[in-house]
Parts: structure tokens; C-alpha cells; sequence
């Protein structure tokens, strides 16, 4: 297997679903599952921002001009679909789907006709920033893929490649806490369990530490310590590598940038 990324930066009034995020710059999505075929795509999105925001992305998904993974010039005839199954305060999950004609000339498309079936694609957009990720059997292909992008590119857009090579984010993706040390992973769970993070707490951190039969400064470490982890991979999660410690590696990348203006 083998792990493509690359992003794609658009300036302001090319694309009505990047400008929203443009000009809300606290707003963020990102994929929760996606399956690609050559006739069409399926897509759960969970977004967060403002209500305003949120708005005003309905509206481009509700009647949408353009196809929203197309970078070209190329018209897209396309039927869309587009439905939240999940709401709640700044934020939503979405479902969408999208047929693709035969001369559609979307990221995902041109992802299939290039590298195959088989492809797993995942997008993140924040700010005037849209990331790809894509999980391919094999290098075949890749090279036709990056040219299909380079020409489909329409002026005002830049591409950068971030990688290819052995697969990394997506097994990332699979961290849970069990990945902690034991009795971290307990403290965690007990602190929950507890209601140590609810606001306000049903219980002090020195109850806690008795149900669990440990000294408070003890809990406190394990706790302090499971919380760093937890962050930090949230924020390697949302926000790519950063810098290493202890409890997180360092990640590499591999950057090549290439831009049509």
C-alpha cells in the first residue's frame, strides 16, 4: 500500500465552497468515511464553525454551481445529494453523494481512472487550504495522477505535494486508548466513569484517587500525562506532525511544491 497526500490552496472567489472557509478561518472539515467508484462518490463530513458558516455552506450544498472536487476550467454535469444527519452547536455531520458523468474530471475521478479501484480518499479544509489523502494499492499509476492534477489545474490554484511513500496517517487513525500504558488507560477511564470532566465535576480529583486506591499526586501524573497524549494526537490529527516528546514522534514529509497561476 502507499500513501499519497497533497494539498491544494485556492484564492478567494474561485470556488464558493472554499470561500466559505477563507472567510471564516476558525471553520474545519473533514472526511469520516468516503467510498470512490467510477460512477459516483459517498461522503460523511463532519464540519465545525460558525452558525453563519454552517449557513452559508448549505446553501452551496443545496444548490451547488460547480463540482466541489474539481480544480479544472471543465464543466461538471453532476447530480447531488446532500443531507445532515447529525446537528448540534457549531457543528454537523453530513452526508453526500454525488453521480459522476463520464466526463466529469474531479480529484476522485481522475484518482480512478489513474491509479484504480481500491482507492480510499479522505479531505480536510481549513482556511484556503484543502488537504488529500489518498491510500493506493501501489505506486502504478501515481506518476499519470500528478500530471492529471498539474494540467487540470485552473489559475489561481496551487498545488503541493506532500508525500508519497509507506502508509503512516492512516494507521494513525486507528490510536485509541489503548495505546496508553495500562494504568494510565485506567485513570482515564475511571476519571469518565467518574464524572471528573464533567462541568461542574462529580468528583475531586483526591475521591478519585481513593476509588482507585493511589496516592493524588500519582493520579495526577497518570492523568496529566494520558491528557498530553491525548492532545497532541488530536493535534497531529487535525493539524499534521508536531514537534516530538517522549509520547509522539516526530513525522517526515516530503514537500514539493508546484503551482499554476
Amino acid at each position: 500500500m502507499r500513501e499519497f497526500i497533497f494539498t491544494i490552496d485556492y484564492e478567494r472567489g474561485l470556488d464558493p465552497l472554499m470561500d466559505v472557509f477563507i472567510d471564516n478561518p476558525a471553520t474545519h472539515s473533514r472526511t469520516i468515511a468516503c467510498n470512490v467508484t467510477s460512477n459516483g462518490m459517498w461522503r460523511l463530513e463532519r464540519i465545525a464553525g460558525t452558525e453563519e458558516a454552517l449557513e452559508r455552506l448549505d446553501d452551496v450544498f443545496d444548490g451547488p454551481v460547480q463540482c466541489t472536487e474539481c480544480i479544472g476550467t471543465r464543466d461538471c454535469d453532476t447530480e447531488w445529494h446532500y443531507e445532515v444527519i447529525a446537528e448540534e452547536a457549531g457543528s454537523r455531520t453530513v452526508y453526500s453523494y454525488r453521480s459522476e458523468a463520464g466526463d466529469c474530471h474531479s480529484i476522485p475521478r481522475l484518482a480512478i481512472e489513474h491509479v484504480g479501484q481500491g482507492v480510499l480518499v479522505e479531505t480536510e479544509r481549513r482556511g484556503s487550504r484543502c488537504e488529500w489523502r489518498l491510500l493506493l494499492c501501489d505506486d502504478e499509476g501515481v506518476d499519470d495522477l500528478f500530471g492529471a492534477l498539474e494540467a487540470e489545474l485552473r489559475p489561481g490554484l496551487t498545488v503541493e505535494f506532500r508525500q508519497l511513500g509507506d502508509p503512516s496517517y492512516w494507521t494513525d487513525e486507528a490510536v485509541t486508548l489503548a495505546e496508553l500504558p495500562p494504568e494510565q488507560q485506567a485513570a482515564v477511564e475511571a476519571a469518565v466513569e467518574h464524572g471528573y470532566y464533567r462541568t461542574p465535576r462529580d468528583t475531586s480529583l483526591s475521591d478519585l484517587a481513593e476509588t482507585l486506591d493511589v496516592s493524588r499526586s500519582t493520579l495526577q501524573y497518570r492523568l496529566q500525562r494520558a491528557e498530553a497524549w491525548i492532545v497532541r494526537s488530536f493535534v497531529t490529527r487535525s493539524m499534521g506532525p508536531v514537534e516530538a516528546d517522549e509520547s509522539v514522534a516526530e513525522g517526515s514529509r516530503l514537500r514539493v511544491s508546484r503551482s499554476r497561476v
